[in-house]
């Protein structure tokens, strides 16, 4: 029996670990693989381009590959996107919270239900919190952003 109760501690830890740690290092060498790999292919089209026409500007080339490779947000769009993910997330958490709370219970134990509206409301009002800070802090820059959007038009 003893056995048994440690084998479920490893289990634990050997899961906690794998999320907490294992899984933000995975996504994070995967993002930098891909954008190696966005790197290595601009810069195997501009040697290409440069030995069939010596005489074309490398930084007007690299500039023209990065507006046509992708459509890029601006920090207003992602401060949005954030409010949409925080809402969508704070609201998710009080559907689970409140019925809790007034006694129905989805999870057939209590204390799952209270977990994963607490854990869902949390990262929602972070990502609220988040849009906060962050508007106040680059008010600057979007304003920056959005006088040069207008000049291009």
């Amino acid at each position: 029996m003893h056995v048994v109760k440690v084998l479920g501690v490893l289990m634990i830890i050997i899961v906690v670990i794998g999320i907490c740690v294992v899984l933000p290092l995975m996504v994070i060498w995967l993002i930098n693989k891909r954008k190696n790999h966005e790197i290595d292919k601009q810069t195997e089209i501009l040697m290409a381009m440069m030995e069939k026409h010596p005489d074309l500007d490398p930084a007007e080339v690299m500039k023209k590959l990065n507006v046509s490779s992708k459509s890029h947000k601006t920090i207003k769009q992602k401060l949005l996107d954030n409010v949409l993910i925080g809402g969508f997330m704070t609201l998710m958490g009080l559907a689970v919270l409140i019925p809790y709370l007034c006694g129905m219970v989805f999870f057939g134990n209590k204390e799952k239900g209270i977990f994963c509206g607490g854990i869902m409301l949390a990262v929602g009002l972070a990502f609220l919190i988040y849009y906060l800070v962050s508007k106040k802090q680059l008010s600057g820059e979007i304003e920056a952003e959005e006088k040069q959007l207008k000049e291009q038009q």
